[in-house]
């Protein structure tokens, strides 16, 4: 019995990736094989992760799905994205701080922060993993404290931008609670309101509405873990493609988990703006909001 013959490759007009199965196998494998020799087990699985793969129609995040001859599977025009290696866009530079558009996909540790700006350079702040947009990083040990000081001290103002699940009755509002550790889903912690918790508090704000679906402006005057996801779960309208948070709700959407976008932030009288990604604006058209 001689090789498979190569899957068949097509784009449709939005340059979507297709290709039809040809013989029964395993997603992980059969991506690797029909994309580019340097696409790793690891790059494929990255891109599952980010939710830019599906197969007949609905997205697949499981490397072992098994699959069938003539199963359609699809890929974000934007799966080279995330394979490769993750870039930083520089949004304000001085002598002691950093002001970087952070892509999906980097971790925020010390380790990393080293490895990629120099061993000098210390966090400011952290995003969660999957979270675009403004991190703040500092130079030296100095102004590492300096910006830890700001931000315990709320002297800095954060704005994200998250797509949520149905559209909230009122145009804006505050949301009040102290945040405990609940459970753990997929190795990571979820938090949850309850007793003797952290004390948390965002500010969010309606700015445009789709059929189903809405995109808010979130300001967090704490720095709580996760607690814009939280309280926007909580108040019933949690952000799309967040699988901690919103299990309930499916989305064939290809998007970065979650959409939620850190667009701006203003520190020592000096304010920057991160450019919305592509699948967030991407997801945006999808959904009918205008902004």
């Amino acid at each position: 019995m001689g090789p498979s013959p190569p899957p068949r490759l097509s784009r449709d007009a939005g340059e979507t990736v297709k290709l039809v199965v040809p013989t029964p196998q395993k997603l992980v494998p059969f991506l690797q094989n029909s994309l580019s020799k340097e696409v790793s087990g690891k790059k494929v699985r990255r891109l599952l992760e980010a939710n830019l793969c599906r197969v007949n129609g609905r997205v697949e995040r499981f490397g072992s799905s098994r699959l069938e001859k003539g199963d359609v599977v699809e890929l974000s025009p934007s799966w080279n994205e995330s394979v490769a290696t993750p870039e930083f866009k520089v949004l304000f530079e001085d002598d002691d701080l950093l002001l970087v558009d952070k892509p999906m996909g980097w971790v925020c540790s010390e380790e990393n922060c080293r490895r990629t700006f120099g061993q000098n350079f210390k966090l400011g702040h952290r995003l969660d993993k999957d979270t675009t947009g403004v991190l703040a990083i500092a130079k030296n040990v100095k102004a590492r404290d300096e910006l830890v000081s700001f931000f315990a001290n709320r002297e800095v103002e954060k704005e994200y931008l998250a797509i949520v699940d149905g559209i909230p009755r009122d145009d804006e509002g505050v949301r009040e609670s102290a945040l405990i550790k609940k459970r753990v889903f997929e190795g990571q912690t979820v938090w949850g309101s309850g007793p003797n918790g952290l004390y948390a508090l965002t500010r969010w704000k309606k700015v445009a509405t789709g059929k189903n679906s809405s995109l808010l402006l979130c300001q967090p005057l704490t720095g709580r873990t996760h607690q814009i996801r939280v309280h926007l779960s909580e108040m019933g309208h949690p952000i799309l493609i967040d699988r901690q948070y919103a299990s309930h709700f499916r989305s064939n959407l290809f998007a970065s988990t979650p959409l939620i976008h850190a667009s701006g932030l203003t520190i020592r009288n000096v304010t920057v703006t991160a450019p919305i990604p592509e699948d967030f604006q991407k997801a945006l058209h999808s959904l009918g909001i205008n902004r």
